[in-house]
């Protein structure tokens, strides 16, 4: 088996949410199987990992922690459409 680095790219974009600025930093890598994630943090918050979620047929938070449960849907939908965005362009 070939070993390959995993290339990182990390992206930082504000996105307009109710009025308020939200500032996103989002790191993508795949897992040993393939699978797109990225790492994303929030106005500097800890990190949350986005990925594909197959319930909600969408980017969406993966970590079941209390912090992740706390964010709003709207932010939640929001960075994981625009991070869906990102990666079909």
């Amino acid at each position: 088996m070939k070993n390959r680095k995993a290339k990182t790219i990390t992206q930082r974009f504000d996105i307009v949410l109710e009025g308020k600025p939200v500032n996103v930093t989002a790191t993508f890598y795949e897992t040993h199987n393939t699978e797109a994630r990225y790492r994303v943090s929030i106005n500097g918050s800890p990190v949350y990992i986005f990925g594909w979620d197959h319930s909600k047929n969408r980017l969406a938070a993966l970590d079941s922690s209390s912090a992740v449960k706390q964010m709003p849907p709207i932010v939640e939908a929001a960075i994981g459409q625009e991070l869906y965005n990102k990666m079909a362009a």
